[in-house]
């Protein structure tokens, strides 16, 4: 009889969902001002991504926001570390499994960037560097140039560093290489069709691989 009233017991009972810890809400409500930046600068304009609108698409109050990123330029600053973040995962993971073989990697290398330069995320980042105006100390831009030439620069010597390539020429290629794919993102968006660029993206590739000197390498 008692071992019915505790079963009937555990069957009515409903197990509490386990509370997020402050760590845990924390990096949710910054993802949702995150990707609530995103939205809005995709969908409406830099211009129109003001605080409030930020607030009203996160569901989360300016004073939150403020608290947890400390000014506007801070929240437009998370979006573009987000989009080098994804891009260097994004390239790590597939570099764990790629052939070894300089060409592959460079292949790796540009495909996966023009993927990300092509992203929600990366269109963001373009009105963010190229709309907003600097602030009187030049703070933003100086911060925004900091993220993606540390990102950049750690996964060109991350694919290419091996191959006892020298450091000068590898951040040479790695300018070369992320200013041709970014002006031709840009001119993607320019027009109501966009280009694929397919002989455009292999002759990058082919320049790359020669202007690293590693046509032969195995």
């Amino acid at each position: 009889m008692q071992a019915d009233t505790d079963s009937s017991k555990r069957q009515g009972s409903v197990e509490r969902p386990r509370r997020r810890t402050q760590s845990e809400r924390s990096a949710r409500t910054r993802e949702k001002v995150i990707q609530a930046v995103v939205d809005c600068i995709v969908e409406e304009g830099l211009a129109s991504t003001t605080a409030a609108r930020i607030a009203q698409r996160s569901g989360v109050t300016w004073g939150a926001i403020v608290h947890q990123f400390g000014d506007k330029d801070s929240v437009l600053l998370a979006a573009v570390e987000r989009s080098f973040d994804n891009l260097s995962k994004s390239l790590h993971d597939s570099a764990a499994t790629a052939p070894k073989s300089p060409r592959a990697r460079v292949d790796l290398l540009v495909d996966e960037t023009w993927k990300r330069l092509n992203a929600p995320s990366f269109r963001a980042f373009l009105e963010i560097v190229l709309n907003s105006r600097p602030s009187a100390d030049g703070g933003l831009k100086s911060r925004q140039e900091d993220v993606v030439v540390t990102t950049t620069k750690q996964i060109w010597t991350d694919l290419f560093g091996e191959f006892e390539v020298d450091a000068k020429t590898i951040d040479t290629v790695r300018k070369l290489t992320f200013a041709t794919l970014l002006g031709m993102a840009i001119q993607g968006m320019l027009g109501p069709r966009k280009p694929r660029f397919s002989n455009e993206l292999q002759t990058l590739k082919d320049n790359v691989v020669h202007m690293l000197g590693l046509g032969g390498a195995a």
